[in-house]
């Protein structure tokens, strides 16, 4: 039962995943994007002219209009996360870097809000504390692009060690997991939505009050769903292949995914460090991880076997 459910849910994950429903879904994501950055801009611009609307309409609404660009960033944002749970199937390491690629983004759409929040660009410099919050924010975002280009140049200059085990159930095994994953993710984003447009009581998320970005609830909860599913899917993976170097490499990438997390609930300028050294981390475990693949390449597999594991 449990091996027709498998086979069922990694059936669905095949269907989700082709070309022509990816591509569309790519027209989807960018026709979205614009659309609300569009939408975002007019309501800023009605509501900054219109000064008499009643101010318990748009309640909490940024008046800048830099504030715009909130907007189509969280939606890419989602996207990038549907397109982890989707790499969660083809490579462990791709996943890992979609994870860093998502937070790197996080920081660069807070730089956005945290321009957007200067009182006068006039007189920017005097607001020391804001200027120092971009300033942060920005140097972070690129030592974080840097770590994530070392992490894909790393992905792709490592050499694939043969092994001799069937992975055919394992793959349908993480299929599966994808599309339950994939589940949970909407679940998630059509609360975290539905609490953001005040149709839901902020309760819900277990807080008196709708914090300043609400969506920051959404990414630390998806975070502890990936860092619970890839210990699940470390242990799983002995059954399959037992070799040192894969077991301490998942379990090097489940700690950065820790520390991933513990980023996002970190006060700022705190939470650039915590991130940053998790994708140091990261980056260190592959590199090691290369070289111990190098030499073991170098070794001939007993039956010739050609089966790469990624």
């Amino acid at each position: 039962m449990i091996i027709a459910a498998r086979r069922c849910l990694a059936a669905v994950f095949d269907r989700l995943h082709d070309s022509p429903k990816k591509e569309w879904l790519d027209t989807c994501v960018v026709s979205l994007a614009a659309v609300g950055f569009l939408g975002h801009l007019l309501l800023v611009a009605v509501v900054n002219m219109l000064p008499e609307i009643p101010q318990t309409i748009f309640e909490g609404l940024d008046r800048s209009l830099l504030h715009a660009v909130y907007t189509p960033f969280s939606i890419i944002l989602f996207y990038e996360v549907i397109l982890l749970v989707f790499a969660l199937a083809d490579s462990h390491t791709g996943e890992v870097a979609k994870q860093y690629q998502i937070v790197s983004l996080i920081v660069v759409r807070r730089v956005f809000k945290d321009i957007g929040s200067f009182e006068s660009f006039e007189h920017w410099l005097a607001e020391t504390e804001a200027v120092k919050a971009v300033l942060t924010d920005m140097g972070g975002a690129v030592l974080m692009f840097v770590l994530v280009t070392v992490f894909t140049l790393l992905r792709r200059t490592i050499p694939k060690v043969p092994i001799q085990r069937d992975l055919v159930g394992f793959i349908e095994l993480k299929k599966a997991v994808a599309v339950l994953l994939l589940v949970v993710l909407s679940g998630l984003a059509m609360l975290n939505l539905a609490v953001w447009l005040r149709v839901l009581p902020v309760s819900l998320l277990g807080l008196t009050q709708l914090p300043e970005n609400v969506d920051m609830f959404f990414f630390p909860l998806f975070f502890e769903f990936m860092i619970f599913t890839d210990v699940f899917l470390l242990i799983v993976s002995l059954a399959y292949y037992d070799r040192y170097e894969y077991v301490f490499r998942n379990a090097g990438f489940v700690i950065s995914t820790v520390l991933l997390r513990v980023s996002l609930s970190t006060p700022k300028p705190y939470d650039i460090g915590v991130a940053l050294t998790a994708m140091a981390y990261g980056v260190a475990i592959l590199a090691v991880f290369g070289w111990f693949s190098s030499i073991v390449s170098h070794q001939k597999p007993p039956d010739g076997s050609d089966k790469l594991q990624k």
